[in-house]
């Protein structure tokens, strides 16, 4: 390890040297900069497509800031979002990652929507986030809106439990050429991005990152042999073209060879190895143009991507085009009204696993509106809005919400809502026919058969949401929320009779198919707090309880699909404290942690243990844009498992870690 952290910070050095530099002196941004009072007016865009201050939000809103993103060390987005009430995040693996908000969770949480600058990168015949094909650098972050509950209003569908919204900052001025180097005996990190303002009116950067994703452990304490690396390079452009017109382009390329082990029996003990590998790129350009009394905004995108993965190839295009107007009439109302349309190809080809249909076109129409008015000006304001949809699969989807918020002074905000969302059926849904190995029965090979029915149904959400925020001081925040859902139409596995497979050899297969087959109810609590006892001193606390219950259809023999309440700890909770304990020096801790997390799978294994997690960093600063930090995570323990065996995939244990990192910026 070392040798490879020593040679990374040879390639920095020497490749910061070499480019160009726009650097002016100074040294880095104060972490401390903002109090508790500055922080509940940022503003937020996601919840309502329009800047508005999070404290007059109606919605579970929170957001990590770029100063917090910093502080935490976090290498990827899904360590960050630790940090958030309500998010349920667990590291299947070296480069697999399960995140999602008030249950459901599992590697492809088909109910959360992410998206990077408003870039959907929910992928649509997974049904889910491939994290590791949307690694991002960590420093260009400059902050994460987190919307718990349902966004389908504002964002469409699978925006059912949650939206997660990555924005970028902007190119400026004062940015400067920045090294970054991260090792450890987890992650292996080093980044550099070189900032360029070639007048006041156009910025624009370009960036390259590497990770090395090391091996993490196994049941028996040895390597699991999962490990991977993901190769990024990147650029953004923003042209400032007249006082009104803002032009914005960005583009990435990716590549991420990766190992996993599988497992498609019961018994975990009969893995194999199996290689991954990713590949692709996006170009995105948007057109932003304000008026007196209004602003308009014109968002296009194009992804290419590609993955091989347990036999099967996926070559993906997505092309989308976005608009929206927002306008404040004057007479009270703020209105915010768009239309879009998505257009999706994939090829899907295999041996194990393939599709019926080997290529998919699926065409995405929508438009909505929303309209906020004040009930009593400056007191208490109604939103209400809807957004249709119609797809290639089940047509037309109709998702609307009415919310209520009361801010009887400067210091408190009381909101409630209620909202319609829907879960739309993937490809693999509808079309997939895939063929495993099970053991064996009455002296015969044994195989499953998961086979996707083109008859699925959108799964459909009614939640109700209340929430209260109260700023007690400068140096006191607390934020409150509770939530009901009530789920129809989960998608269930229906266990057909088995039949004979002819030879040679001759085995039995047992027959699944995907159908409609649960409804659900889940009801839980949220609360965050922020305290400032003194100017150097910050500690941030979040607390999530969550239960639900799943309801058969009938007798029919179903049983749950991955991803359902069981894989949802009852209770979350983190805490994290800043100290700046001299200009120079500063420290970090986080404690963290969870209930246990049970399964769907009925075997002892597939259930997870609670466990306790603690985070420290140690940074200090040279001056001169030169930080360093020592740090450790899971120090209370020399490793633990944070999700169970799913689908095909085998879980990891998580090791202690310990790293070093270097940030240069000059």
């Amino acid at each position: 390890m070392i040798k490879s952290v020593i040679t990374s910070i040879a390639a920095i050095v020497v490749l910061g040297c070499c480019s160009q530099s726009n650097a002016q002196n100074g040294a880095l941004p104060d972490l401390s900069a903002l109090n508790l009072e500055q922080l509940t007016r940022i503003e937020v865009n996601t919840a309502s497509r329009r800047d508005q201050s999070l404290f007059e939000t109606p919605a579970a809103v929170y957001v990590i800031t770029h100063e917090e993103l910093m502080r935490s060390g976090a290498t990827s987005v899904p360590e960050a979002l630790r940090m958030v009430p309500g998010i349920e995040v667990a590291q299947i693996d070296a480069n697999k990652w399960a995140v999602s908000a008030r249950g459901f969770n599992s590697r492809f949480a088909n109910k959360m929507l992410i998206m990077i600058d408003g870039r959907s990168i929910y992928n649509p015949v997974y049904s889910g986030t491939l994290w590791d094909q949307n690694d991002l650098l960590i420093e260009d972050i400059d902050r994460i809106e987190i919307v718990r509950g349902p966004g389908a209003t504002m964002w469409g569908a699978n925006a059912v439990n949650g939206v997660i919204n990555i924005v970028t900052s902007k190119p400026r001025a004062s940015d400067r050429t920045l090294s970054v180097l991260h090792g450890g005996n987890i992650d292996e990190v080093a980044s550099e991005r070189v900032s360029f303002a070639s007048s006041n009116l156009v910025r624009s950067r370009i960036y390259a990152r590497y990770v090395r994703h090391r091996d993490l452990l196994s049941i028996d304490n040895a390597s699991a042999g999962d490990g991977g690396t993901s190769e990024r390079i990147g650029g953004r452009l923003d042209w400032h073209a007249s006082n009104r017109d803002q032009l914005t382009f960005q583009a990435n390329l990716f590549r991420n060879p990766e190992q996993q082990r599988i497992c498609f029996g019961y018994s975990p003990s009969e893995f194999t190895y199996s290689k991954i590998y990713g590949a692709g790129g996006f170009a995105m350009g948007k057109w932003e143009r304000k008026f007196g009394t209004s602003d308009l905004a014109l968002q296009g995108y194009f992804t290419d991507e590609h993955r091989n993965e347990i036999g099967m190839k996926l070559d993906m295009r997505v092309a989308d085009i976005d608009f929206q107007h927002h306008i404040n009439t004057g007479s009270g109302n703020d209105i915010v009204w768009g239309t879009g349309f998505r257009w999706t190809s994939d090829k899907v080809l295999g041996q194990q696993a393939y599709f019926t249909h080997s290529d998919h076109l699926v065409s995405l129409f929508s438009a909505f509106m929303q309209d906020s008015y004040p009930l009593l000006p400056a007191k208490l304001t109604l939103t209400a809005g809807s957004k249709v949809q119609w797809n290639s699969y089940t047509n037309f989807e109709w998702q609307p919400r009415v919310s209520l918020i009361w801010t009887p002074d400067s210091t408190q905000a009381l909101w409630g809502a209620m909202s319609r969302a829907v879960r739309t059926p993937s490809d693999q849904d509808r079309d997939v026919q895939f063929l495993y190995p099970m053991g064996e029965a009455d002296a015969m090979p044994l195989f499953g058969l998961i086979s996707g029915n083109p008859g699925l149904k959108s799964e459909i959400v009614i939640a109700e949401e209340v929430g209260y925020r109260r700023r007690f001081a400068k140096w006191f925040s607390a934020d409150l929320a509770g939530f009901l859902n009530r789920y129809s139409d989960l998608q269930a596995t229906y266990l057909g009779e088995p039949y004979l497979l002819p030879g040679p050899p001759a085995g039995l297969v047992q027959p699944f198919e995907y159908v409609n087959g649960f409804s659900a109810h889940a009801q839980g609590v949220e609360a965050s707090i922020g305290w400032t006892p003194v100017a150097s001193v910050r500690v941030l606390g979040s607390y999530a309880w969550m239960q639900a219950r799943l309801h058969k259809h009938g007798d029919v023999m179903v049983q749950p699909s991955g991803g359902q309440d069981w894989s949802t700890p009852r209770n979350t909770f983190d805490v994290r404290a800043h100290w700046s304990a001299t200009r120079t020096w500063s420290i970090n801790a986080a404690l963290n942690g969870n209930s246990t997390v049970p399964s769907s799978l009925n075997i002892p294994i597939a259930v997870v243990a609670g466990h306790t997690r603690f985070d420290m960093r140690v940074t200090h600063s040279f001056g001169e844009g030169l930080e360093f930090a020592v740090g450790g995570t899971n120090l209370l323990r020399s490793s633990h498992q944070e999700f169970y065996p799913e689908d095909y995939t085998l879980n990891a244990f998580v090791p202690r870690g310990l790293y070093l990192s270097l940030n240069w910026a000059r």
